[in-house]
């Protein structure tokens, strides 16, 4: 009985041991791995009223973001403080979008463009949770 119990005292300093050193890159392979740029700018035309009183079409670049990322939202990236570390973290956010041209969605509001926004990810996002920019 005093063998198991010492063989199991062992054991059990020898995982806690391994759990101490390698507990952040466990949890670091487990965060979702997420690519993230900032917003593109593409070309959308807007209407005005020339000094002579015509209407005119002209173009502006503004912040656009691809109208398949609308269907699963659209995450932007933060950096919080969690435990005493720098961490990565996402929040969905409400874009209200204007035109639509080549395959990409005006934003009117919701997004800047110094905000990072996910490009792509390996698992699926939700609204606080914690990942990994890989690029």
């Amino acid at each position: 009985m005093k063998k198991i119990l010492i063989v199991f005292t062992i054991f059990f300093f020898a995982a806690m041991l391994f759990l101490t050193v390698f507990a952040e890159k466990i949890h670091e392979n487990s965060l979702p791995k997420v690519t993230a740029s900032r917003p593109e700018q593409k070309p959308f035309p807007f209407e005005y009223i020339d000094e002579n009183g015509v209407s005119q079409t002209g173009s502006a670049q503004q912040i656009a973001v691809p109208e398949s990322m609308l269907e699963s939202g659209v995450y932007a990236v933060y950096s919080a403080e969690k435990n005493g570390t720098k961490r990565d973290f996402v929040r969905l956010v409400t874009v209200q979008t204007g035109a639509v041209s080549g395959g990409y969605a005006e934003v009117v509001s919701g997004l800047m463009f110094s905000d990072r926004i996910v490009i792509e990810s390996n698992k699926e996002l939700y609204d606080g949770c914690e990942v990994k920019v890989v690029k």
